[in-house]
Parts: C-alpha cells; sequence; structure tokens
C-alpha cells in the first residue's frame, strides 16, 4: 500500500538513504531540508521536496499534516537534544490535527553504553553514553503518542557506514588527505556495524511491518576498531595508528567516550520480525569495494 510519508533529514547521510529507499517502494516521499539548492536532487530521485526547519515548525506542519507516517532521520550535531525534542512536539501536534498515524523514530545503539563488548539486543538494559544521553527519554516520548493514535517504530542502528560521509568516511578521507587512519585507544573496542542501504532497507521493512517495536540494526560483525582501521589503511595504502586512550578523552569529550565504547549487536529481532537480511555482512571483507565506493561519491552533491 501507497503511503504519504515525510522524512525528517532527507538530505542527509542516512535520511538521504531512506527517503530514496521508501521512494522506490513506490510511497509518495515529501523530504524536507533546510536547503533549497538540494531541491532539484530530490525532486529527480521521485521526493518532493519540502522547504523548512526543525526550529520552524510553521514551515513544513501543513504538509506533514496530511502524511500518513512520517520518519524522523534529521541528525543535528548541535542542539540535538533541543531539535529532537522540537521535531516530537510538531509530530504530536501533526497527529492531533493531521492525519499522521505513523512514526519511524531514529535513535542508535550508543543508547546502551558501553557493554565492554558483550552482545547486546533490545531486551539488553540501556546506559545511554552521555553524548545521547537524552535519547533515552525521547524514545519513551515517541512511543507516548499512542495516546494520539500514532504507532511509534524505534530505530537503533549501529554505527552506518557507505557512500563517503559518516564516520566510516573520515577515515578514508583522512587515509587519502594524510596517509594514516588513526584510531581511538589501542583499537581493542567492538564497533558495531551495518551498512547505509541496508540501514535504509530496514527503514522501509519497519514502515510496512513495524508495529511499536524497537529495533537494533547491525550487520552481525564482530570487528574491533583497530580491525576496521587496518582494513581502511590497507586498500588506501596509509598506516593505521593508535591513538592514546587519554588523549581521545581530552581532545574530544563524549564523543571521544563513544569512540571507545565497546559493544557487539544482536540483529535477531529484525531479520525475523521485519524479514531484513543485510547485503553487506563485513565491512573489513569488503573494504576494497567500500573504498572505491567512497571514491564514486566523494565531491559527489548530496541528494
Amino acid at each position: 500500500m501507497s503511503l504519504r510519508v515525510f522524512v525528517t533529514g532527507a538530505t542527509g547521510y542516512l535520511g538521504g538513504a531512506i527517503a530514496q529507499r521508501l521512494a522506490r517502494a513506490g510511497h509518495d516521499v515529501f523530504g524536507m531540508t533546510r536547503n533549497t539548492e538540494r531541491g532539484a536532487p530530490l525532486a529527480a530521485a521521485g521526493i518532493q521536496p519540502v522547504f523548512g526547519d526543525l526550529d520552524q515548525p510553521d514551515s513544513f506542519i501543513a504538509t506533514l499534516k496530511n502524511c500518513d507516517a512520517a520518519v524522523h532521520a534529521a541528525i543535528d550535531d548541535g542542539a540535538a537534544a533541543v531539535r529532537d525534542q522540537q521535531a516530537l512536539e510538531t509530530f504530536r501536534h501533526a497527529a492531533e490535527d493531521g492525519r499522521l498515524r505513523r512514526l519511524l523514530y531514529t535513535s542508535g545503539i550508543w543508547v546502551h553504553g558501553d557493554t565492554e563488548g558483550r552482545l547486546i539486543d533490545e531486551s539488553s538494559p540501556i546506559a545511554p553514553l552521555e553524548l545521547v544521553r537524552w535519547r533515552a527519554a525521547h524514545e519513551d516520548v515517541a512511543v507516548d503518542l499512542a495516546a494520539y493514535d500514532v504507532v511509534t517504530t524505534i530505530l537503533r542502528p549501529a554505527i552506518v557506514y557507505g557512500e563517503s560521509r559518516g564516520m566510516i568516511g573520515a577515515m578514508f578521507a583522512e587515509a587519502q588527505r594524510q596517509r594514516t587512519v588513526t584510531y581511538a585507544g589501542d583499537g581493542h573496542q567492538h564497533w558495531p556495524l551495518c551498512h547505509r542501504d541496508d540501514v535504509a532497507e530496514g527503514y522501509a521493512l519497519a514502515l510496512e511491518h513495524g508495529g511499536g517495536e524497537r529495533f537494533l540494526l547491525g550487520d552481525e560483525s564482530r570487528h574491533t576498531l583497530r580491525e576496521i582501521a587496518e582494513a581502511i589503511a590497507r586498500v588506501s595504502g596509509a598506516e593505521a595508528r593508535p591513538t592514546a586512550r587519554e588523549r581521545v578523552l581530552e581532545e574530544q569529550g563524549a564523543f571521544g567516550e563513544a569512540l571507545l565504547c565497546d559493544q557487539t549487536v544482536s540483529a535477531l529481532k529484525a531479520r525475523r520480525d521485519l524479514g531484513w537480511v543485510p547485503r553487506h555482512a563485513s565491512l573489513v571483507a569488503e573494504a576494497e569495494a567500500l573504498h572505491r565506493e567512497w571514491q564514486s561519491f566523494k565531491g559527489t552533491p548530496v541528494v
């Protein structure tokens, strides 16, 4: 069934992939962006551009009210918590005085905190890292929209890779620019991963099959950060170098704590309940192809 779907962050790293995947599935997708220059690429991808800002709900709420579902994928590295709270409030208004009845809300694996490498799933307790401490409460606010007949599905993607942006993209960029790939600490920590296209597929399936659940999206690999950095260095002709834990925390604060976080993730629930099967199973094994992908996207205007 075709739905009218509103996507925040539709020109962002994750939101762009989700919006395109939903458009290919035949949904009428309305993609919000603050950048008017990106309207044409959105339209070329079959997405109706909506020029707006989460800080200015009046700029987009009329369109949102006329949509069946919303995907909240906007990520702001600045005032993230404040803008996210504003988005949730706007979704509530759209449900009260509009047709919005489904929400896919983006959280992330860092709400589980550092598990010292223990395997986590949706039943595992949460202990959010400082960087995302606010997300746990916001997940609950999103779920509480059930009071307005909104079915909310929470997605917790692992660290996303693919294309040229994101944390992994930055490592490829450093390799080209400086011939080094620096990594946090001694690199023993496991980084849960998921390719951008596979995450987008998870969202498409969650829109179709999700019914108010929480889902972790990870590719089931168990790579350490050192293994990831060494694979990127190998295919880029660079050298992988560790960075002292103390320096990481001193220079990067809460984000540095996240880089040092040690987790592994089970996505069995998404596989079982959504029929989600990621096509990319190992960043390390696919490093050469991912390097070519990074090169092909580098400098390409984003959708």
